[in-house]
């Protein structure tokens, strides 16, 4: 349904006086993945590694540098006077739960003005189908002439929600839809989520921080890092037996219950070099993890890595599969 091939988003960045000193920042340099109907695919990665730049992208929200993004097998990069179907299929969730809602909407208007804008739904034929999509995310009609500031932040994400299911989308980008959320709310939020994707056949593109969660609502998870992807393959095989140093460094920093396994995996980190994420501005040679990797030979601080098939479904970019 969704193909990225080879897709790279530069942020061209000028400096100095006059701007006369400028550069390219490489926010995502050569990702490549596909989603099917019904599937979950799960973007995990540090902060800066890109994940969110992909999801503008495929929403049209930057431009792209070079690739190709294919939704249903046309570019989306040719569409002209047809956005607004685009629109309907390819929705969004964004993080922040206290400001991706209008506080000077109430619920009905907020939740109704896409099927004004693209079905020209109004009056009560709107508030009709407003009160059947909050019924769907657990919310009751009397909700619908509140203001968001008259709910919690896990009733605003819901109400969010009943927004993006309301053109009945083929996909939904979730970018970091439940980090601002406490553990039980986010809890609740992912439940629905998965309820709506086995009742209307939903796919995602589910970007966030936490593996832990990632593993539990995803089919597949891609590592990124620095822009490109490390690993990618099925979300139990990724979690339960990863390939690439960097998502193994990912693995040991998820907390466990077990004491004795813990202070293993913080004895294992502490042993690893100081360092923080390169720059996207001025990326090291060879593979981009290299500067970090405890594990790291001459040929990586060389040469890039290319992505190959170590497992059925599973691909790394690391020289080390050699």
């Amino acid at each position: 349904m969704l193909t990225v091939e080879d897709l790279r988003v530069y942020f061209h960045v000028k400096r100095g006086l006059m701007g006369r000193r400028s550069y390219d920042v490489r926010a995502v340099d050569g990702v490549s993945f596909g989603l099917a109907h019904g599937q979950t695919l799960g973007l995990v990665g540090e902060s800066g590694s890109g994940k969110s730049t992909i999801g503008r992208a495929l929403l049209r929200l930057v431009g792209i540098h070079s690739g190709t993004i294919q939704l249903n097998g046309t570019d989306v990069r040719e569409l002209r006077g047809r956005m607004l179907d685009f629109r309907r299929d390819l929705q969004a969730i964004f993080q922040d739960p206290y400001s991706l809602l209008n506080p000077s909407m109430i619920v009905a208007d907020i939740v109704g003005e896409p099927l004004t804008i693209h079905y020209g739904l109004k009056g009560r034929q709107r508030d009709e189908r407003v009160a059947q999509l909050l019924d769907q995310v657990g919310l009751a009609t009397y909700h619908m002439e509140r203001y968001p500031s008259e709910f919690s932040g896990g009733q605003r994400q819901r109400i969010a929600v009943a927004r993006a299911i309301a053109l009945e989308p083929q996909i939904i980008i979730c970018d970091e839809a439940i980090s601002a959320l406490d553990v039980s709310t986010q809890s609740q939020v992912i439940n629905l989520l998965k309820e709506l994707q086995e009742r209307l056949g939903l796919a995602y593109l589910f970007i966030a921080h936490d593996l832990a969660v990632v593993r539990h609502i995803s089919d597949q998870i891609a590592v990124l890092y620095l822009g490109r992807i490390m690993e990618m393959g099925p979300a139990e095989l990724i979690c339960s037996a990863p390939r690439h140093p960097y998502t193994q460094l990912l693995i040991s920093a998820i907390p466990v219950a077990d004491p004795i396994e813990q202070k293993k995996r913080k004895a294992a980190r502490s042993q690893l070099p100081p360092s923080e994420l390169p720059s996207a501005t001025n990326p090291p040679d060879g593979c981009p993890f290299h500067t970090r990797c405890p594990q790291a030979v001459s040929r990586c601080r060389n040469e890039v890595p290319l992505p190959r098939q170590v497992r059925p479904g599973e691909i790394v970019a690391c020289h080390l599969i050699d």
